[in-house]
């Protein structure tokens, strides 16, 4: 499966892009150090400093970073879905019928 993967570099940007996206300024900042119990500066040496890096070891561990509320699907479920959806829209016209009056 690796071998289907973007390269590392290239998953490691995603997931900077991603985490980056979630941050909406020094507010975000000051709640991400709150809720983590980490002083503000320290949160922002975290994501100054040292994003990139550990992005790179989460892409090289072949893990991704995703908002809570996306479901991560299986591979063998993910194409069982597609496939069952293509059929089913291929017979959607007929499947179809318009309102009688």
């Amino acid at each position: 499966m690796s071998q289907l993967l973007p390269s590392v570099p290239e998953r490691a940007r995603k997931i900077v892009t991603t985490i980056r996206a979630s941050l909406k300024g020094d507010e975000t900042q000051a709640s991400v150090a709150v809720g983590t119990g980490l002083s503000p500066a320290t949160v922002n040496r975290l994501l100054n400093d040292h994003l990139e890096g550990f992005a790179m070891v989460l892409a090289h561990l072949e893990m991704k970073v995703v908002p809570v509320a996306f479901k991560c699907v299986d591979p063998e479920a993910y194409a069982f879905l597609t496939s069952t959806h293509e059929r089913i829209m291929a017979k959607a016209p007929q499947l179809i019928w318009e309102r009688e009056e």
